[in-house]
């Protein structure tokens, strides 16, 4: 299934486009493939993600740090780019790759972006922004 910019879709129609059980909002090249990222601009939403400069940037939270009785609020803390056993993780790809493109002049990651706008008949809907 070929999904184009602003088509609205199932979770099940992106998860088929994209060949991966889309679950988590960040997902850094998944299969070698290009990067997909889940995001809610909707009233409420947990993350203030947003788009600028006519949906070319995209500012997105990331993951938080889990919350613990160490981290009672993971809001005030900086997010973690690696994981308990210090390999990077989705934080850390990104910020390594925007990092690179800033640094060192590498190509942008490219990623293809879906907001979820609703739940229709007990559907998760999104729509293909990028």
């Amino acid at each position: 299934m070929a999904v184009r910019q602003g088509d609205v879709v199932s979770h099940y129609e992106m998860c088929q486009a994209e060949r991966l059980n889309l679950q988590r909002g960040m997902n850094f090249r998944p299969g070698g493939r290009r990067s997909v990222i889940l995001m809610s601009l909707r009233k409420g939403a947990p993350y203030a993600d947003r788009l600028e400069d006519d949906g070319r940037v995209l500012i997105y939270e990331g993951h938080d740090e889990p919350r613990s009785a160490d981290t009672p609020d993971p809001k005030a803390v900086d997010q973690p780019e690696h994981t308990p056993h210090g390999g990077l993780n989705q934080n850390g790809q990104f910020a390594r790759a925007a990092r690179l493109h800033r640094d060192k002049g590498e190509e942008p990651e490219l990623v293809h972006v879906y907001e979820k706008i609703s739940r229709i008949f007990g559907r998760s809907m999104a729509s293909f922004v990028s």
